[in-house]
Parts: C-alpha cells; structure tokens; sequence
C-alpha cells in the first residue's frame, strides 16, 4: 500500500503541477522519483484553489440542542431497561419518523434538522449518536441490484452503506464459543435485493461523503470542487479506486488526457478494484484512436478473475447505460458464471437483448430470472414483463 500511495503522489503531484507548466515544461520531463508537492499543504492544484472542504469532525458535529436532546434520551430512567446501543436504535426511530428520502448528502445536524437526506446522511447521523454517546459502531457497505423494466432504462442501482451498532455490554463467556458480538444492523431503505459487499473502516465511510460530494460537483461540471473533493477521498483511503477514477474523469473532461492516463496506469496497477478503470481507460485509448491498445485492454479486461459477481455486475450496468448492450451482456455472463443464480444478471441480460432486438433470447433470459427469483413479488414482476413480452414476440 506504501508503493501504491507514493506512486499515486507522484501522479497527483503531476496534476498539481499543470496549474504551473502550462506551456514550458512536458510531463515527460518531469522527474517523479520523489512527489513535487504535499498534497496535505498545497491549496492551489490544477484546477483552481482549494475551496473550503469540511472535516470528519464537522460532518458529525450536532447542535447544542440536539446533543443535549439525545443525552437525555439515553440517561432517562424510562430507557434504563435498554442497553445502550438499543437506546440509540430507538432514539433513532423516534426522530426519523416521517424521514424523507433526498439524493443530498447532509451533515449530521442537517439530517436531523430537515428529517431528509439520502443513506449516508442517515449513516452520518447515526455515528454522531454513537460518538455522543462512546458507543462502538460498524459500516458496512452493501449492493442494492438495478430493478429493470423491459421497456426502459435502470430504475434503480448503486451501493449505499448500512450501520452496525455494537453491545457495549457484551462480554465473551469462556464456555460459550460466540461466532460473532451481538449488533443491529441499521439499513434505512431495504429492498430485499440487498448484498452484502464488504465491511469498511472508518475511513472508508469517509472517503464514501466526499466520493458523494465529488460527484454532486462534478454532475455540476465544477472541476476545482470535484478534484478536491477526490484528493481527500485519497487521505482516507490512498488506493481508493473510486477517487483515481474520478481524478482521471476530470482531467479527461479538461482535456488532460496524459495525466489521465497517468492515473489509470496507476489505479489499474494499484487500486483494489480495477474494473470499471480498465473500462474507462479502455474508453480513452479508443477515443483517441489508438486501437490495438484498446483492444489489448478489452482483452484483458475480458480474461480478468475477479473473484465478485458484483464488480462484473456494475460494469454490465455501466455499459448498459453507455448503450453497449453486447458488451453489457458479457459481463452480466461473466456474473453468472460466479453466481448462477444471481436472477438480476439474468435479467439484466434480457434487457440487453432486447434492445438489440433479440427478443426469443430476452425471452429465455427473462425466464432464466425467473427460474431464479423466490420473492413473490419479483416473481410476479417478472411473470407479467414474461407475458408481455411473448404478446410481442408471438402477436
């Protein structure tokens, strides 16, 4: 991780520099032995200034009023028959009631200001409880799968973040083997297509807040606030592949196509994830028209092991909403073959095909999914879009 964070400086301190040599010097010229610039003390990067940036204290910083609400929920003699983290999940439950769902990633106080935000202000607000109250919390990170209709475009996808509250109270018993502590799990919008990806750390769930804010700016085409937004994602997690991407995005967007570059060289040999690098860079190369090298990455990209069904699942949905439907189907293939019976791949898979106009395939993939799927709503779901779709195959 050492080698990865300082190559990363390196590439950073090259985007640093571009605000400088313009016109004088090349990146080539450039020796990056050593990084160029600190990327914790210099506030002037490729893009712009530094704007103001909040800290991981202020996030979950809540008002005198609301701290002094929630302490005197938790000492008060009424919850004493609770231990402390369900004091908190029903804390919780009493002020989130009539909760509205916002795509905007709020601060702590601002979520229970305005009772609204999205997943993660939920997650924010929940530790901020947890740090009033010196209770342990947990995050992890789960895949909510795309719902799609055979007709139009993904409804809903994404990953969004559920929390664990620990017992503080437990303790381990030498003559019971306990196979893990006593938790609640707290997913705020569960869909039942919910998977489990991985458990993050803290800095993790950090890196997630300004992965949001990245990108909230960089749908705004604001380049100064997205890059830095995606250079502190990288003080929290240095191989974060989320952040290379975006780096890459935004200097692809400005037109810095070696630095781009740079950063997907860097990210594929680095990051943890590479797929969804490998595909942008796979972009670039054909954009630029340098073919065989595309293809030599389409190729890799191809033979990869990624041991998830869910990275492969990501990238057909990216090359979905591209409108490369046979590429998308290669993926969603490549997720199969990990979990067969992952009936939103199968899914996924008739949508492809039915955009290209195959529709006797869409119609044995759809039935595929629904050989697969056991929830009855799902399960009538898929039934009527089977139906549907035979009336226009065989009418």
């Amino acid at each position: 991780m050492n080698i990865a964070l300082n190559q990363l400086n390196n590439v950073i301190c090259l985007v640093l520099l571009t605000a400088f040599l313009q016109c004088c010097v090349g990146v080539d010229h450039i020796d990056t032995k050593e990084p160029v610039l600190s990327l914790t003390s210099e506030n002037t990067g490729a893009f712009g200034l530094r704007p103001t940036i909040i800290s991981s204290e202020e996030i979950h910083q809540l008002t005198t009023t609301q701290t002094e609400d929630f302490l005197t929920f938790m000492a008060s003699p009424r919850n004493a028959h609770l231990k402390p983290h369900r004091r908190l999940y029903s804390y919780l439950e009493k002020i989130i009631s009539g909760f509205t769902y916002q795509k905007t990633t709020y601060t702590a106080a601002q979520a229970i200001e305005l009772n609204s935000g999205n997943c993660l202000s939920l997650a924010i607000m929940t530790t901020a409880l947890a740090k009033a109250a010196n209770l342990e919390i947990g995050y992890q990170l789960m895949n909510d799968v795309p719902v799609f209709e055979l007709n139009d475009t993904v409804i809903e996808k994404g990953v969004h973040i559920r929390t664990v509250l620990y017992d503080s109270e437990w303790v381990q018993r030498d003559e019971f083997l306990a196979l893990s502590r006593p938790v609640i799990k707290i997913d705020y919008f569960p869909t039942g297509r919910q998977r489990f990806i991985a458990n993050l750390n803290e800095n993790d769930y950090l890196a997630m807040y300004y992965q949001n804010e990245a990108a909230e700016a960089l749908a705004q085409n604001d380049l100064n606030s997205a890059y830095w937004f995606s250079i502190e994602m990288l003080k929290h997690v240095p191989n974060n592949s989320q952040a290379i991407n975006m780096l890459a995005v935004i200097n692809r967007r400005a037109g810095n196509l070696e630095i781009a570059e740079k950063l997907y060289l860097v990210g594929i040999e680095f990051a943890d994830e590479k797929l969804t690098l490998l595909k942008n860079y796979r972009g670039l190369l054909s954009s630029a028209g340098r073919t065989e090298e595309a293809e030599r990455i389409k190729i890799q990209l191809n033979s990869m092991n990624d041991p998830s069904p869910f990275n492969w699942f990501r990238l057909a949905v990216l090359a979905y909403d591209e409108g490369d439907f046979i590429e998308a189907i290669r993926y969603y293939n490549k997720a199969i073959e990990l979990a067969p019976y992952f009936h939103e791949a199968h899914l996924g898979i008739a949508q492809s095909n039915y955009q290209v106009g195959k529709l006797r395939s869409a119609e044995n993939a759809l039935k595929r999914a629904l050989d697969n799927v056991y929830k009855v709503s799902t399960r009538n779901l898929y039934q009527a879009k089977l139906v549907s779709l035979r009336k226009e195959i065989y009418n």
